[in-house]
């Protein structure tokens, strides 16, 4: 890749993916009592010596103690402890064509073998009884996802956050509404006993404080703070893997991810699974990959756990000649079962921050440095800029803004609960917010990769800032989604004016639900038919045709001036009628399915609908939407109002 970025005769060192790193990290001790250990997914039954790593659906992963990897058949081995590509003065090269880890196992010697071999292994899950007598145990929790019907809208959607440090947890308390629950911190990973990095690696700290002094939150503590102060009745899951330094342990990462997604999308059976954590020199095994893979396939009964994962800090990417943001298709962030999530300022800019700072290589300083990076796998931003969350949460950067797209996604499935992760993914990318400018700042990447595709896509931003008050709408209103997407694109810079059209109509709905049987029926059948919108090009079309001509009433130049009582209208009736075909054909096959009874009770109501009714409604409908123009509606408001009466 370098030499043909070379030949077009582009800045191959600045411009690629094929990143040239070095790794200057040694292996610390507990990454070193790994080596030789392999991990192991069995072709059949494991054998005896094999100690369980992860299980997730059809995956089961083992590990094998040295020389125990091939007492029974494999679909693979690959090393726990893997020694990296890029080496100090080195010219390897790891990026979109390499892998981080390698078939070679850390070299062992003397110093290894003094070490000593672990004590613990994976999977190990620290209950609070465990927890007070120092002791680790595995949890009494299910051993993989099973069937599972969906959980009613409404219930509690389970948010997973995996993370090294969730010192203080009891600055959450006080902080989720709505019966929101915490659960853990689980331990998980490669537990051997012995934990470096003292007080900022693990999740209780280290010596003891004063009595008048709050300790602060550790990283994972704030990130599901996030969670719940953004999504009202959230269950969040929180899950501890080891780390050195309070990072997460740069040889051993993978393995402990692995241990850990398959813990939560399993087990814990999560909806959503936020890793707000990210580095260039973890790599993704083949181990790691089919956990991700299987979590999409298998979790959540089936319709795919969400994973969030931050695009992490440009500065761990080691580049030797220059400094770059550019995420490796290696990195956890470029694997295509995680949206890669970066930071956005409060105009929905790729996010900066403005130390001191010199690059590499070009003898400048002040430049702009960022704690983003980008590349073809970032899916959404939000906020990165530094705010509060209650009286003792406060974050900022991509961490924040991963924390606050996993919440997005959390209530959307709380909305929706039906939705597969990747209709979760495209509605989330649909109804993001697209800023007129994608990058305003100076120094690294500054003025490169601004462009946007004929999808909206761009490398810095993905497809725009999450807005979640859309998306939820968007998730039980499939007109209300086909409006949204439908905005002129000068109007998308503007959540209020992009949003009111939608919201005013659903509004609309739900006033008429209280004497409406048709409206009604178009409420409960909303979820049902957004999902069809999403996966069917018919009902798109349809739908979309309709939403823009609610656009175009909402933007004559005068209240009512598209329709006047002597045009033929029949070509709308004909497109309400041609909306429900394609609503009726998407739907299933039981006629008592609320999509299908939806298209039947409108195709009644439309009957020989006449030209001049048809008229008279219009004008009344471009009564009722004109003032959106000037009176913003609040997303989704109206529709939790609605809810609410329907309860009582």
């Amino acid at each position: 890749m370098t030499a043909a970025l070379a030949t077009a005769g582009l800045p191959a060192a600045f411009a690629c993916y094929d990143r040239e790193l070095e790794w200057n990290e040694p292996p610390s001790a507990s990454e070193r009592r790994w080596a030789g250990w392999t991990v192991v997914r069995a072709a059949g039954e494991p054998a005896a010596r094999w100690l369980p790593l992860a299980r997730l659906g059809a995956v089961a992963l083992y590990l094998a103690p040295p020389g125990a990897d091939a007492d029974a058949p494999a679909l693979y081995a690959e090393p726990v402890a893997a020694r990296k590509r890029g080496r100090k003065r080195g010219g390897d090269y790891v990026g979109v064509d390499g892998q981080v880890m390698t078939s070679l196992s850390v070299e062992t010697g003397t110093a290894i073998e003094e070490v000593g071999q672990p004590v613990m292994v994976a999977a190990a899950l620290e209950t609070g009884a465990a927890r007070g007598a120092g002791a680790r145990m595995v949890a009494a929790l299910p051993d993989d996802t099973g069937a599972g019907a969906i959980e009613a809208s409404g219930a509690r959607v389970r948010v997973a956050v995996i993370d090294v440090a969730f010192a203080n947890v009891a600055a959450l308390d006080g902080l989720g509404r709505g019966g929101a629950a915490v659960e853990g911190p689980y331990l998980v990973g490669l537990i051997d006993g012995v934990e470096d990095g003292g007080a900022g690696a693990g999740g209780g700290g280290g010596g003891a404080l004063p009595a008048a002094v709050d300790p602060p939150a550790g990283h994972g503590t704030v990130m599901a703070g996030i969670v719940l102060h953004e999504v009202e009745g959230a269950r969040v899951g929180l899950f501890r893997i080891p780390s050195v330094a309070g990072a997460g342990r740069p040889y051993l990462a993978a393995a402990d991810l692995t241990a850990a997604v398959a813990a939560a999308a399993g087990a814990w059976r999560a909806d959503v699974v936020l890793i707000a954590m990210s580095d260039g020199a973890w790599g993704t095994p083949r181990a790691l990959r089919d956990v991700l893979r299987e979590a999409a396939r298998a979790g959540r009964g089936g319709r795919g756990a969400a994973i969030f994962c931050s695009v992490g800090d440009p500065s761990r990417n080691h580049a030797r000649r220059i400094d770059s943001a550019a995420l490796g298709a290696d990195d956890l962030a470029s694997q295509p079962w995680v949206q890669a999530i970066s930071a956005c300022d409060a105009r929905g800019r790729w996010y900066r921050v403005y130390p001191d700072y010199a690059a590499a290589g070009t003898g400048a300083s002040g430049g702009g440095a960022t704690y983003n990076r980008f590349g073809p796998a970032v899916s959404l931003s939000a906020s990165g800029e530094p705010r509060r969350f209650g009286p003792r949460i406060a974050a900022d950067d991509s961490s924040q803004a991963t924390a606050l797209a996993a919440a997005a996604a959390a209530s959307v499935l709380g909305a929706n609960p039906a939705l597969t992760a990747l209709e979760l993914r495209d509605l989330l990318a649909l109804t993001a917010t697209v800023p007129p400018e994608v990058d305003g700042g100076r120094g690294l990447a500054a003025g490169s990769f601004d462009e946007r595709d004929r999808l909206g896509h761009n490398l810095k931003l993905g497809y725009g800032a999450v807005d979640t008050d859309a998306a939820t709408l968007a998730a039980t209103d499939p007109l209300a989604l086909a409006i949204l997407v439908t905005a002129p694109l000068s109007r998308s810079s503007s959540p209020s004016s992009s949003s009111s059209l939608a919201s005013s109509w659903h509004a609309a709905v739900c006033a008429a639900a209280a004497s409406s049987a048709l409206a009604r029926a178009y409420l409960a059948a909303g979820p049902a038919v957004s999902r069809a919108w999403l996966g069917s090009l018919a009902v798109k079309e349809a739908l979309c045709w309709l939403a823009r001509h609610l656009h175009a009433i909402a933007d004559a130049p005068g209240a009512g001036a598209w329709w006047s009582s002597d045009q033929d209208h029949g070509a709308l009736v004909e497109r309400v009628r041609y909306a429900a075909e394609c609503i009726r054909d998407a739907a299933a096959a039981d006629p008592a399915d609320p999509a299908a009874r939806f298209a039947s009770l409108l195709d009644t109501a439309l009957g020989d609908f006449g030209d001049a009714r048809a008229g008279t409604a219009a004008a009344s409908l471009a009564r009722h939407v004109a003032p959106v123009r000037t009176t913003p509606a609040v997303p989704g408001a109206s529709l939790r109002e609605y809810e609410r009466r329907e309860q009582t």
